[in-house]
């Protein structure tokens, strides 16, 4: 059993496919499954350069697509505490970095970085934590960070549907909408990361239909460490259940797995996690990275430049 301390709980949950397909009716065909988003991949020049984003269209160099969000106003560089008001939902606060690269005239991809539960009231300090960790690989990638703060309180982790109210879901579009607003983002080129319970989150934002403003085709990619399927996405389903629930994505989209191997708990998981998708049309190294590690339940500065290393050429493409 996954240790609850980690894991969102669903709760009153209806039977599988009755709940799955409610939802994606209410959001609409077109919002999620209909949308005809293909994955696409950037020459190797764009992630091999420090100032790819500069470089971008001079020198013989081919131009790349952008989809900028045009956002203006935001603080830059560093680190970062943003507040700001959200209608329905009040006043909100997430971390963000912004490297010393970033220029409002030029589009930046973003990696969207969900935290763990640490336990009671931890949640600010893992939000500032994932920020602060993924600063260095932000700065020499290119890419801006943001951090939001689960609101489940007494585990440190995150309010998720089909909870009644908001829940974290509708503040993720809240601050997505906000960031994009103050930087000029690179839409096509929105990255989601999660550890632990958020990396059961993220699986779930991913495969669920949820939001016609986060899901599948918001990210260009997206990575896990520790984070399976079990821990919220598949919670209460049966392996055939879970299988189809993969099996009925719209898109292969790039997915990073990376776990440790003394991580007892969830390693086997993980393995599962890696057969089911493969099974389901992804691809090893082209479409679904697997990786490994000496450790237990933990990310470590590697990974993270590792997970850069893998997802940063793939853009979402209308």
């Amino acid at each position: 059993m996954i240790d609850p301390l980690k894991t969102p709980k669903r709760t009153n949950r209806p039977h599988f496919p009755a709940w799955r397909l409610v939802a994606a009716t209410a959001i609409g065909a077109m919002a999620i499954h209909g949308f005809a988003a293909t994955t696409g991949q950037l020459p190797a020049w764009v992630c091999q350069h420090p100032d790819a984003v500069f470089v971008d269209g001079f020198a013989g160099t081919p131009a790349i697509v952008h989809q900028p969000s045009n956002g203006s106003g935001g603080n830059y560089p560093g680190n970062l505490t943003i507040t700001f008001f959200a209608s329905g939902l009040g006043f909100l606060t997430y971390y963000a970095h912004v490297p010393s690269n970033y220029s409002p005239s030029h589009p930046m991809p973003l990696m969207f970085a969900l935290h763990g539960a640490g336990g009671p009231n931890t949640g600010d300090f893992a939000a500032q934590t994932v920020r602060n960790d993924w600063s260095a690989t932000a700065d020499s990638g290119g890419f801006i960070v943001v951090a939001p703060i689960g609101s489940d309180g007494p585990n440190g982790s995150w309010s998720v549907p089909p909870k009644a109210g908001t829940t974290d879901y509708d503040v993720f579009v809240a601050i997505l909408a906000n960031v994009q607003s103050r930087y000029n983002i690179d839409l096509s080129r929105r990255i989601g990361w999660g550890y632990s319970a958020g990396g059961h989150v993220m699986h779930d934002l991913i495969l669920g239909a949820y939001s016609a403003n986060v899901n599948i085709n918001t990210f260009a990619a997206y990575s896990v460490n520790a984070g399976v399927l079990a821990g919220l996405a598949c919670q209460g389903l049966s392996g055939a259940q879970c299988t189809a629930l993969v099996a009925g994505a719209n898109r292969k989209i790039p997915l990073d797995i990376h776990i440790g191997t003394g991580d007892s708990q969830l390693y086997p998981y993980a393995v599962d996690d890696q057969s089911r998708f493969l099974v389901n049309g992804w691809t090893s190294n082209s479409t679904l990275y697997f990786t490994t590690f000496n450790g237990g339940h933990i990310y470590t500065q590697q990974n993270l430049a590792e997970i850069w290393t893998n997802l940063c050429p793939f853009q979402l493409l209308p």
